[in-house]
């Protein structure tokens, strides 16, 4: 009976030991840390957080860092508390022959990712004379980094410019041609274009154009240029009017909101990030400000966060945003219970080998994909959070916050690879 007793607390004791030997605690994980050179070069900020809320394990966990792309974190759950399941494409009234349209910001009309012809097809149909209401000029920074923001985006506001065997460079839309211009003081290594530093023109060299040559190149946009390109695909008159917004105004719809989230999320888009603001600045105000939407989420979202964000911009693109890992693990949290469906939170998201800019980060576990995140990167900082499964089917809340390192970024890129694929297949 004794030695029974003692085989039963030996094999007690080694079920026990072979328990705590699987699972993942707070040593382990900071001994994984540790034992990265490279994560000892930098400014890492990190937290593991359980599926029920538990934090396994933390390092700067209340250190602000600049977050990049991180950011349209913020705004996408900021937008799902504004937006409802369609997107806005504009407002409008009808008096008389005449339909007045104000812009609301929607940037799908036409883009080659978002466009389904809803709005093409109900402007394009419509028997009344078509006039774009006349407002102030939006206020933003031009950027080499995305398009310009407008009350009416058409294209995404990017031109399609490519090489010609007759006319040298063709240019879509059309009328965009007449601001690609060539410029013989610029004494570039290669043939390219680029917005003029100065102007509204893009520019080019007086050089041989390469038979392959072919560029999407944001263009100047302002509801002037709206007017004649929504004109020149209509094929029809669209004229100018200073008109003050009714009261009573109804509304268009375009398309479904996931599908607007889902293109700014996967290739991080940083003029979708803006726009949506935009539009979410329409539904709170008579006007269009980024700075409008970022009050309100900072005022019913954010106020209460143990460490409130400082943030200036949708799309992570300014180095004046700034966040904690533990700022950005609450909007996380807030985004799973928002959505209440893990499903549809993933397919918001890029995936680890799958698609977005995790499609080459990760390697899939058996055609398994095992992340899911959003990346940020900016010269000298590059950042994950999301979600993360194991093989024993743990969830895992995740922040990993890189800033200020001097190798190449793929090298940190890696590396935070290997920490999470480690976690994942061994826990």
């Amino acid at each position: 009976m004794k030695k029974t007793f003692s085989i039963l607390i030996i094999l007690l004791f080694a079920i026990t030991a072979q328990s705590e030997a699987q699972k993942l605690t707070e040593r382990k994980v900071r001994k994984m840390f540790m034992g990265s050179e490279i994560m000892q070069e930098h400014f890492v900020g990190f937290i593991l957080q359980e599926e029920d809320g538990k934090i396994v394990y933390s390092q700067h966990e209340d250190i602000h860092f600049v977050p990049a792309s991180n950011t349209k974190l913020l705004t996408l759950y900021t937008a799902m508390n504004i937006l409802g399941d369609s997107i806005p494409a504009f407002k409008y009234t009808i008096e008389g022959d005449s339909m007045i349209i104000w812009g609301t910001g929607d940037p799908s009309f036409l883009h080659p990712k978002l466009d389904n012809r809803r709005t093409y097809d109900f402007l394009a149909n419509t028997p009344y004379q078509i006039f774009l209401a006349n407002e102030p000029d939006l206020d933003f920074e031009p950027s080499y980094w995305r398009s310009d923001l407008s009350y009416f985006p058409m294209y995404g506001n990017l031109a399609t410019i490519k090489s010609d065997t007759t006319l040298g460079l063709s240019v879509f839309p059309k009328p965009i041609s007449k601001y690609v211009v060539q410029d013989s003081t610029i004494i570039p290594t290669r043939f390219n274009i680029n917005r003029s530093k100065t102007g509204k023109e893009l520019v080019y060299p007086n050089m041989a154009i390469p038979e392959d040559f072919q560029r999407a190149i944001p263009f100047p946009m302002d509801l002037q240029v709206t007017r004649i390109l929504l004109q020149d695909t209509l094929k029809k008159e669209v004229n100018m009017i200073i008109k003050k917004k009714p009261i009573e105004i109804s509304t268009y719809f375009s398309i479904p909101s996931d599908s607007l989230y889902r293109n700014m999320m996967l290739p991080s888009d940083n003029f979708l990030a803006e726009q949506i603001l935009l539009l979410c600045s329409g539904m709170l105000s008579d006007s269009l400000n980024v700075k409008t939407t970022i009050a309100f989420g900072l005022e019913n979202h954010y106020k209460d966060f143990k460490n409130p964000p400082v943030w200036e911009d949708g799309s992570g693109l300014s180095r004046f945003n700034l966040f904690t890992p533990n700022t950005v693990l609450e909007v996380l949290n807030l985004l799973e219970t928002l959505i209440g469906d893990m499903d549809r939170l993933k397919s918001l998201l890029p995936v680890g080998g799958v698609s977005g800019t995790l499609r080459t980060a990760y390697k899939t576990d058996n055609g398994k994909p095992f992340v899911w995140a959003k990346t940020g990167s900016l010269r000298y900082m590059h950042l994950q959070s999301g979600w993360l499964e194991t093989r024993k089917g743990s969830i895992y809340r995740y922040v990993f916050m890189n800033n200020n390192f001097v190798r190449p970024t793929s090298e940190v890129r890696n590396e935070m690879v290997r920490i999470m694929t480690e976690i994942h297949e061994r826990y």
